[in-house]
């Protein structure tokens, strides 16, 4: 009998993709509602987001991490020795960087997304200044991650109800690095409420 040729199916290389992802945040315009997002050709114009009142995180010191963490449990029958199914306990999905900029809504988002902040202008023997005033009542938030993909277009993870509630742990030291303030966002919506979106080619007309 011949031998059967060894022929593996082909990669495809400009599938392998590298580069930074742009993190938006927006206010829930409702409980449990998320932000509206760009049209569909708006997906990668930053503007078209700000226009919309998401918020751009700013600089990071390493990026953005997209953390998906299910915890499982095996059904188990006397009669077979591997698992006969596989039950989800909890599926945690999770953006966390380290954001560079230190800015009161920075500050703010770090901590929880809750406080409020008021400024006073300067006058007479009144310097100006901004106050944030911090809360433990989380407010959620919506969160999407955009990059560009193998097409050249963007490809979005949308999350439409999240919640800030990491540890922050800010070092103010004279030269070790930036202060840097870590942001944990995580989903608190149902998992058939997250999309993720890739433009794959531009209207025809």
């Amino acid at each position: 009998m011949p031998t059967l040729p060894y022929t593996p199916p082909a990669y495809g290389t400009s599938d392998v993709l590298f580069g930074t992802g742009i993190l938006f945040t927006a206010p829930n315009p409702s409980p449990g509602v998320g932000a509206t997002l760009p049209s569909d050709a708006n997906l990668g114009v930053g503007s078209a987001w700000l226009g919309l009142g998401w918020s751009y995180v700013g600089a990071t010191e390493a990026g953005v991490t997209q953390t998906y963490n299910p915890s499982t449990q095996n059904i188990n029958i006397e009669e077979q020795p591997t698992p006969v199914g596989v039950a989800v306990n909890t599926a945690d999905l999770q953006f966390t960087t380290n954001l560079s900029e230190e800015t009161l809504n920075n500050i703010n988002l770090a901590y929880g997304n809750s406080g409020s902040i008021a400024t006073t202008p300067a006058g007479a023997g009144q310097p100006g200044k901004s106050v944030l005033t911090l809360s433990t009542t989380f407010a959620t938030l919506s969160g999407a991650l955009v990059a560009k993909n193998a097409f050249g277009y963007a490809t979005v993870l949308s999350i439409p109800v999240m919640v800030s509630a990491g540890q922050v742990q800010t070092a103010f030291r004279r030269a070790a690095q930036q202060r840097l303030y870590p942001l944990t966002l995580s989903a608190i919506c149902p998992f058939t409420s997250i999309q993720f979106i890739e433009l794959t080619a531009p209207a025809t007309s």
